[in-house]
């Protein structure tokens, strides 16, 4: 038996790709998971458990409302693997595509971190794990991602935050910034979605780490 075992956890955009790769290995850890997202997997997976909602559609006030928010409220583990991404020079950004950005790229993960904080102080526990983008562990300079990796680099001062803030209560706060999972510009700097899911385990399972912003991206940098 670990640590882990019994836990429950919300998994953000936990239904594909990288979030449903962290939603399995907390599963392998006897982990209770809820994954939620738009689509939900052909196949069952022992003690996950899937929630069909959609962010973009249902506006992040959908984490007030049942069975979401019952779930965030009582939560040991969450991890917000869902953002929406844009690749396009800043003259090209639309206006409705920089209010989609700022809602679920910062917004929603900062509504759910500030939702689940006061159940991880009662129970003197908790682990959070956001998603930032590729190298938003500092401030630099973006040709096509400028939007974007902005708001994800703003994530950077959430996670530096609850670190500080709440680590006497026994919480940790860390953020995975992973590169190119797919369509890289080079074979040789693609990351498996398992490789990322590793990494999130690895933040939950140690206390130590706490206000990382961990590069998952074999030095690639934009």
């Amino acid at each position: 038996m670990n640590e882990l075992s019994g836990k429950s956890a919300v998994v953000l955009g936990g239904t594909s790709s990288i979030g449903l790769e962290v939603a399995k290995l907390f599963s392998g850890l006897g982990i209770n998971v809820t994954a939620v997202g738009r689509h939900k997997p052909a196949e069952s997976f022992k003690n996950i458990n899937f929630l069909l909602n959609d962010f973009l559609k249902d506006g992040i006030d959908s984490i007030n409302k049942e069975p979401l928010s019952k779930l965030l409220e009582n939560v040991d583990i969450v991890c917000v693997c869902y953002g929406p991404f844009v690749k396009k020079s800043l003259h090209e950004v639309s206006v409705q595509e920089w209010e989609e950005l700022s809602l679920m790229d910062y917004a929603l993960p900062g509504a759910v971190c500030s939702k689940v904080l006061n159940s991880m102080q009662k129970r003197k526990w908790g682990r959070i794990i956001l998603f930032g983008g590729t190298r938003t562990d500092s401030i630099r300079n973006y040709k096509t991602t400028a939007a974007y990796s902005g708001l994800k680099t703003g994530l950077g001062v959430l996670v530096k935050s609850i670190a500080s803030e709440y680590r006497e209560y026994g919480i940790t706060c860390n953020a995975v910034l992973p590169g190119f999972t797919r369509n890289a510009p080079d074979k040789d700097v693609i990351i498996s979605t398992g490789a990322v899911a590793e990494c999130v385990v690895r933040l939950i399972e140690n206390p130590i780490y706490n206000g990382v912003l961990l590069n998952i991206d074999k030095g690639w940098a934009p």
